[in-house]
C-alpha cells in the first residue's frame, strides 16, 4: 500500500547555511575604519602632506570612508527582515502576511454568535470575556516589538556604552587628571551629545535607523523589486539634484523634507541588493563605472574650492556607486570555498563591532604616542602601515579579552530575560 503525501504539508524548514560573504564585509570595513583614523585622523597631525603624496593619502582616506556605508548596508540587510508576528529578523525576506489582530478576531466573532435564545446576562458576560481577551491581545501585540528592540540594545547599544563608556571614563582620569565627578559628567556627555565631533557618531546614527527598522521592513515587503528600485532611484536623483544645485551655488533646501535621504540610503540599499539583485551584466557595469566615480569623489574639492569631498555623513551617487560596487564584488563575486578560510572569517567577524569601539582610543593612547615622527614621505607610509597594524593587533586582543571575560558573559545574562 504506497502513501500519497500531501501536497499542502508544510515540510520543515531548516535553517539556512550562513552566509561568509557578509561576515567577509564586516572584517573588510573593520579594517577600512581602522585605515580612516590613521590617515585622516591621526598621521596628518604627525605630518602635512603636499602634492601627489597628499593626492594619494586622500585617495586612500576616500576608499577607507566606504567602511561606514558596509557596515550600514550589512546592518539594513539583516535588521529590514524583521518580522512583526515573531520579532525577529531572519536570514531570508519572508512573505508580507495580512495580520489580524485578536481583538478583531474576537470582536467579528462575539458579532455573529450570539443565538436568538441566548440570554442578556449571558451576552453580557460574552462581551466582557472578549473586552478582556482584547485588552490582553492589545498588549501581546507589542511584545514583538520589544522584543525586537531589546535584542538590538544588548547587541547594538549595550556593547557601546560598556566599552565606550569604561574608555572614557579611564582616559579622563588617567590622561586629564579629573576628578570622579568630572570624568562621569564628560564621559556622559560624550556617550550622549557627542554626535558631531565623535568617534562613535556611527553608532548615534545606526540607533535611529534601528527605531525606525520595525515600520520600514513591512514597508519593503509590500512595495516588491519595482517599488523598493523605485525608491532606491527617486534617494538617488534628490541626492544628484542637491549635490549639483549645490556645487553650481543653488542649494535645493527644499529637498531636505525628503524622508529617504543621507546614510539612509545606504539602510535600504543593503535590502535591496540583497533580495532584489542586479543582473551580472549590471554589476559589471557598476565596476567598470566605479573607478571613473571614485576620481570624480577625490577631484570635487579642486574642480570647486569651498566644498569638501562628500563622503562623510552626505549622500552622493558618485560614491554611492563606489560603495556599491565593493558591496557587490564581495557579495556577489567573492567565493570563500576553503573551510578553514570560512572559519577564520567567522571568528574574525565576531569581534569586528568591538575592534570598531575600542581601535580609536587604543590607537590614540597606547600606540601613536610612542610613534616617531615622518620627516618624508617614505617614512610618512611606513608609520602609517606600522600603526594600522599595531592597531589592529591591539584591538584584536583587547576584544578577544574583554569579550570573552566580561561582555559576552554579561550578554548572555541579558539574553535570558523575557520579554
Amino acid at each position: 500500500m504506497t502513501e500519497t503525501s500531501n501536497p499542502h504539508q508544510q515540510s520543515p524548514q531548516l535553517k539556512p547555511p550562513r552566509n561568509v560573504n557578509y561576515d567577509l564585509l564586516r572584517c573588510v570595513a573593520m579594517c577600512l575604519v581602522i585605515g580612516v583614523h590613521v590617515v585622516n585622523n591621526y598621521m596628518p597631525v604627525k605630518m602635512t602632506l603636499t602634492g601627489s603624496a597628499e593626492t594619494v593619502r586622500f585617495t586612500l582616506f576616500v576608499i577607507f570612508m566606504t567602511c561606514n556605508p558596509l557596515f550600514i548596508m550589512v546592518s539594513g540587510r539583516f535588521n529590514l527582515t524583521f518580522d512583526a508576528g515573531t520579532g525577529r529578523t531572519h536570514q531570508k525576506m519572508l512573505p508580507l502576511r495580512s495580520e489580524t489582530s485578536a481583538s478583531d478576531t474576537n470582536s467579528k466573532a462575539s458579532d455573529g454568535s450570539r443565538q436568538p435564545n441566548q440570554s442578556d446576562s449571558a451576552a453580557i458576560s460574552d462581551s466582557s470575556v472578549s473586552m478582556d481577551s482584547a485588552t490582553a491581545s492589545s498588549f501581546a501585540s507589542f511584545r514583538p516589538y520589544l522584543r525586537y528592540y531589546y535584542k538590538r540594545f544588548v547587541s547594538l547599544i549595550f556593547p557601546y556604552l560598556f566599552y565606550a563608556g569604561a574608555l572614557g571614563f579611564t582616559a579622563y582620569l588617567v590622561m586629564d587628571h579629573r576628578s570622579l565627578a568630572s570624568a562621569a559628567t564628560g564621559t556622559l556627555y560624550d556617550l550622549f551629545s557627542g554626535y558631531d565631533d565623535s568617534v562613535y557618531w556611527f553608532v548615534f546614527m545606526l540607533a535611529g535607523f534601528v527605531l525606525a527598522t520595525p515600520f520600514m521592513a513591512p514597508m519593503l515587503r509590500a512595495i516588491g523589486r519595482a517599488g523598493a528600485w523605485l525608491l532606491i532611484g527617486l534617494a538617488a536623483a534628490v541626492a544628484a539634484a542637491e549635490q549639483i544645485c549645490s556645487l553650481f551655488g543653488y542649494p535645493l533646501t527644499f529637498l531636505s523634507s525628503f524622508p529617504w535621504r543621507g546614510l539612509l540610503f545606504y539602510y535600504l540599499l543593503g535590502y535591496v541588493l540583497e533580495f532584489y539583485p542586479p543582473s551580472v551584466r549590471a554589476r559589471r557595469a557598476t565596476y567598470i563605472i566605479a573607478p571613473f566615480a571614485l576620481a570624480w569623489t577625490v577631484a570635487t574639492p579642486v574642480l570647486f574650492p569651498g566644498h569638501p569631498a562628500q563622503v562623510n555623513r552626505t549622500l552622493t551617487v558618485a560614491y554611492a556607486v563606489v560603495v556599491a560596487a565593493i558591496f557587490l564584488f564581495f557579495r556577489y563575486d567573492v567565493h570563500v570555498r576553503s573551510d578553514r578560510a570560512r572559519k577564520a572569517i567567522i571568528w574574525l567577524a565576531g569581534y569586528s563591532y568591538t575592534i570598531y569601539l575600542v581601535h580609536s582610543p587604543l590607537s590614540k593612547v597606547a600606540i601613536g604616542r610612542f610613534l616617531p615622527t615622518p620627516t618624508n614621505g617614505i617614512q610618512y607610509a611606513v608609520i602609517s602601515v606600522a600603526m594600522f597594524a599595531a592597531t589592529f593587533l591591539a584591538a584584536l586582543l583587547f576584544a578577544i579579552i574583554a569579550d570573552n571575560l566580561l561582555l559576552k558573559p554579561l550578554q548572555r545574562f541579558l539574553r535570558k530575560v523575557r520579554i
